[in-house]
């Protein structure tokens, strides 16, 4: 698969749109809308990076199993490991109020 099917529009997706989204972030943050004292606000915060960070990732391992750079079982793993990931972030992090 050449370079500008697969890859080109990854970095398109994911560099403009990180633009935008970073902006957009940082247009909160300015406004006093995200005030990352608070810890609610914290926490969404770092939400919203990982999300951003887990598209992007889980993107990357799906284009190289396209290309079968990647195993089937592989990608499987990532997943499965970014998924353990996130739920221990979950737990340990978000969880951390509710057990107060």
């Amino acid at each position: 698969m050449p370079f500008s099917h697969a890859w080109l529009p990854y970095i398109y997706l994911y560099g403009a749109g990180g633009l935008l989204f970073g902006s957009g972030l940082l247009i909160t943050i300015k406004s006093g809308s995200l005030d990352l004292k608070r810890p609610g606000h914290k926490n969404w915060f770092l939400i919203l990076i990982f999300g951003f960070i887990w598209f992007m990732v889980m993107h990357a391992v799906w284009n190289l199993a396209a290309m079968e750079v990647l195993s089937l079982k592989v990608s499987g793993l990532i997943w499965l490991a970014f998924m353990v990931v996130s739920l221990g972030f979950g737990y340990f992090r978000l969880g951390k109020r509710a057990r107060e």
